[in-house]
């Protein structure tokens, strides 16, 4: 699904770039690229498309519904691009006040039903056909090209974002000038009003004098300031006719007026400044957090708190939060993707899922001296951590019980099917979180409780988990027992026959395969 929606995204960027090309040719009679990036694609109908196809698949093909449906999803997404930018840019790159039924220029009843119709045709039209043809093109093609169409992607829009927000270097000394020509006018004027008031009763004539060599300062003054505002404006508009990108957007968004002022464009500058310092002071402060938090220390004569530094309470606590939150993540995903609930469990009673709770301990453990380096080196080492942590569950897995959980054999760059590219990826970016800002903030906060809390409720969780863990274990590998043909002889295997039937384990562990343990390689014959 993400493998389609993806190629609809720079499919239907580059047919709205097209829609607004030849828009803008019939009203203007000349080619003007309307995108705000340089290459060919329009970014917010891609979105709007995907975006009206994924929520509105599930509704069926009620037309009222499509109709609806696109219309609201088009009309928020044009809104939130518009409020979006304006926010960043202080200027609109769109604006519908002129248009009857708009709301607050960024949207306008015209354009929303357009937004209805063209997503109802593509929804129930356009889109089946879509899946089809980008179903055509072999998947290792296609990721490939699709990794190299989102670097182009990026590449440009951080090229265009960069230009714009560069561009108020240029301007400085222009807006610098003319409010130095405005202030040295204002007082000059001051003066002269002054001097003359003091003296109109003493000396008409030296007043009139004054007043003459005042003004002609007064001009002179003036003229030299006008003529260096002039010649810096000259240089400005030849920066503009020579800069490609710039006199584009300036074409393209007419209404665009944060590409001929500069007062917009100084406090932009202010604002980007004030978030870089905001930014530097959040990730300093970040960095502090972490580090109290692995360099703990108590003061002579503290009581020592629960779950002190890295120890078994700490470590299990983790592993059981870690277990909630891979049930919670696994049953979005599935929402999200199959968009029905399913049941996303590791053991048979309870929502836990082992193989997260594991990974953060194991990260945890593996990461703990990390905490003080970069965050590239973190994200490298959680990596190849992640992987291999997911490659050795699955094999411990198959090779126990004969089942496996996840199979990855269908997309691009996996190692046997246990792990691939993607993920390893996410393990990176989930533990690069966790080492900086997840773990300080958990640990913090399970030293908290307190001790006389703390100490039983560790030990009988302990205890519960053990006791769903040896029950799950035997409940799959009596289940592997029965594919095989394998009958009850004792009373254990007609327990878990009774109370785990295979009708409830498909229920719990709806994508568990049982594909038998794997070939391990022959040792050698000895000589």
């Amino acid at each position: 699904m993400a493998y389609t929606y993806l190629w609809c995204f720079f499919l239907f960027s580059f047919l709205g770039w097209c829609s607004e090309v030849v828009f803008a040719a019939v009203r203007e009679r000349r080619f003007v690229n309307r995108g705000f990036l340089n290459g060919p694609l329009c970014p917010i109908y891609g979105l709007g498309v995907v975006a009206i196809d994924f929520f509105l698949r599930p509704f069926g093909s009620s037309l009222p519904v499509q109709l609806v449906g696109a219309m609201l999803l088009g009309s928020v997404l044009e809104y939130a691009a518009g409020f979006l930018l304006e926010k960043l840019f202080h200027q609109k790159w769109w604006d519908y006040s002129d248009t009857p039924h708009n709301l607050h220029g960024y949207i306008c009843l015209k354009f929303s039903v357009v937004w209805g119709l063209a997503g109802a045709l593509i929804v129930r039209y356009v889109m089946p056909l879509a899946h089809r043809l980008f179903g055509q093109i072999p998947r290792q093609v296609g990721w490939v090209l699709l990794v190299v169409l989102g670097s182009l992607f990026v590449a440009d829009f951080l090229v265009t974002a960069i230009a714009l927000i560069g561009l108020n270097r240029k301007l400085k000394n222009l807006e610098y000038v003319t409010s130095k020509l405005r202030q040295g006018s204002n007082k000059l004027g001051e003066d002269l009003f002054q001097g003359a008031v003091a003296l109109h009763d003493k000396q008409q004539e030296g007043k009139q004098v004054l007043l003459t060599m005042g003004l002609a300062g007064k001009r002179a003054l003036q003229k030299d300031w006008q003529r260096e505002a002039a010649r810096l404006k000259v240089k400005y508009e030849e920066n503009i006719r020579n800069n490609w990108l710039r006199r584009r957007l300036q074409n393209a968004f007419p209404d665009l007026r944060i590409l001929k002022y500069n007062e917009q464009l100084e406090e932009l500058r202010q604002n980007m400044d004030v978030l870089r310092r905001r930014s530097w002071e959040a990730l300093r402060k970040r960095n502090e957090d972490a580090r109290a938090a692995y360099e703990t220390r108590l003061v002579p004569g503290e009581e020592r708190p629960f779950a002190f530094g890295l120890c078994y309470s700490k470590l299990f606590w983790i592993f059981m939060v870690g277990n909630v939150v891979g049930f919670v993540l696994e049953t979005l995903y599935a929402l999200v993707r199959t968009h029905e609930f399913q049941v996303r469990v590791g053991l048979v009673f309870g929502p836990f899922i082992p193989v997260y709770g594991l990974g953060a301990v194991a990260i945890t453990l593996l990461l703990w001296r990390m905490y003080n380096q970069k965050d590239i080196m973190i994200f490298l080492a959680s990596m190849f951590i992640g992987g291999a942590f997911e490659y050795l569950c699955s094999f411990v897995q198959q090779a126990v019980f004969g089942t496996v959980s996840w199979e990855y054999s269908d997309s691009p760059l996996n190692i046997g099917g246990r792990t691939n590219l993607m993920y390893s990826f996410f393990w990176g970016i989930l533990g690069m979180v966790w080492v900086k800002d997840l773990y300080p903030a958990m640990s913090r906060t399970i030293q908290k409780i307190p001790k006389k809390v703390g100490r039983p409720l560790t030990v009988v969780f302990t205890v519960l988990m053990a006791i769903d863990v040896l029950l799950s274990a035997g409940a799959v590998y009596r289940r592997s027992e029965r594919v095989n043909n394998i009958p009850a002889t004792n009373v254990v295997q007609a327990f878990f026959d009774e109370y785990f039937p295979d009708s409830y384990l498909d229920f719990v562990f709806p994508h568990m395969q049982y594909v038998g343990k794997p070939e391990l390689p022959a040792a050698p014959p000895k000589p």
